[in-house]
């Protein structure tokens, strides 16, 4: 609609955004102190299979929930046609991502990745322009430079403190670009899905068990046959050194936050769009930057910050704050429209979205279940074909001329019988009257 929002609070994107970023930012510190602790081998991979095994499990008690307290929805079908396309692809991107993602943390380090990781924000602008169209305003354009400059900072002080002996962290920095891609495709996908009726339940899930599956067959070839090695011994040992309740507390903490993570992933993306979600990421990466620091510097030198590390942290803020509060595009254009105008326009769209309410409702009272896009399209059009040719109808019998009445036919003359009959009865009828008379 075209009214005025210019603060995050005003569309209810704040809390989203607080809750990802804070319980982000224990989830990969808990991640890294697993990871520093060695409770199994490296090759497991099991940062990958306890997030998505925790996605699932978050997912289905939150389900059990909302069913326990009599929140009833129409059942939904599977999206077809493009959204089924995407929705099916979407697991895909989210793997990658995450793969990429942490084969870099062990690769270089926690902060090398989450300073590297704030390509994320000109690669999912980039690719938001190449696939959606999508355009950006002034205000957002600056705030999102603010946010480069803050990572260049950063990544210049990584980069220059590589002794001759280390070199460019090559490896390190490609698998995090190929994480940004993955992470931004993430985004564009759930965005568009969102915008074509899908719940963010739904992508979760989807995400969720098809990680799970494939981390599953992963495990199944390379870590099966070694388990007791790879496994069992190192987390004996890591569990005694910590302490089994200290080990517990972790892993289960750990799983929390990335349920609670997870689940404000498609709130800011229905809100904000995808390049919010960005935003937030790379504002996270900060704050983890500065924790880490603060909690593990004393075991990584890598994790230790630095004066180039601060200003890198306050600019990447900073420009993520200024992006919040922008107008958006499509607002910048609503402050050139004149007021009474917007006022029309809105009334009008208004109008248009009851209406298109009142076609859902129909469809679902018909079929049971709320449309996808596709099935809604194809049903408004069989309405439009039905209408025209009820109108059709009514202009060709409105145009056909109606049958003239004919007219009375005029009587007969009478037979030349019948008037001597009664010329003859006129004769009788007089001479009786003389007769009278006489």
């Amino acid at each position: 609609r075209y009214q005025t929002r210019t603060m995050a609070v005003d569309n209810g994107l704040l809390a989203p955004l607080a809750m990802f970023i804070i319980a982000g930012a224990y989830y990969f510190l808990s991640a890294q102190r697993i990871i520093n602790e060695d409770f199994v081998d490296a090759s497991v991979r099991q940062m990958v299979g306890l997030m998505y095994i925790s996605d699932v499990g978050f997912n289905l008690v939150a389900s059990r929930l909302s069913k326990s307290k009599g929140k009833k929805k129409a059942s939904k079908k599977a999206p077809t046609g493009t959204p089924g396309l995407v929705l099916n692809l979407l697991p895909l991107t989210d793997l990658v991502g995450l793969v990429c993602a942490f084969e870099a943390i062990r690769l270089a380090g926690s902060g090398f990745h989450q300073t590297v990781g704030g390509a994320s924000i000109p690669i999912s602008c980039l690719l938001n322009v190449l696939i959606t169209g999508k355009v950006f305003s002034t205000g957002q354009l600056t705030g999102i430079s603010i946010v480069i400059i803050g990572l260049a900072v950063k990544a210049k002080a990584l980069l220059d403190s590589n002794d001759d002996a280390t070199g460019f962290p090559a490896l390190a920095v490609t698998h995090v670009l190929v994480s940004c891609v993955g992470y931004a495709l993430r985004g564009i996908a759930m965005e568009y899905l969102s915008d074509n009726g899908v719940d963010g339940r739904t992508m979760t899930m989807r995400m969720g068990i098809t990680g799970a599956a494939c981390w599953g067959a992963y495990t199944l070839a390379f870590t099966a046959s070694d388990f007791g090695a790879k496994v069992i011994e190192p987390f004996s040992e890591a569990s005694s050194r910590v302490g089994v309740v200290a080990s517990f507390a972790l892993y289960a903490s750990h799983a929390l936050s990335r349920g609670f993570s997870s689940g404000t992933i498609t709130q800011i993306v229905q809100i904000g769009g995808a390049t919010a979600l960005s935003l937030a990421q790379v504002t996270r990466a900060s704050i983890i930057i500065l924790l880490s620091s603060v909690a593990f510097c004393g075991v990584d030198k890598r994790q230790c910050l630095d004066a180039y590390g601060a200003a890198s942290a306050a600019l990447v803020i900073a420009g993520s704050a200024y992006y919040g509060n922008a107008k958006s595009f499509e607002e910048e254009l609503d402050d050139l429209i004149d007021p009474v105008v917007a006022d029309e326009m809105d009334s009008v769209i208004g109008e248009a979205e009851e209406i298109l309410e009142e076609l859902v409702d129909l469809y679902v009272e018909e079929h049971g279940s709320e449309p996808t896009e596709d099935e809604f399209l194809a049903w408004t059009e069989s309405l439009k074909r039905a209408g025209a040719e009820a109108e059709r109808k009514v202009s060709k019998k409105a145009a056909t001329p109606k049958k003239a009445t004919p007219a009375k036919k005029p009587k007969k003359a009478a037979p030349a019988k019948a008037k001597e009959t009664k010329s003859k009865a006129k004769e009788t009828t007089t001479t009786r009257r003389r007769s009278a008379r006489k």
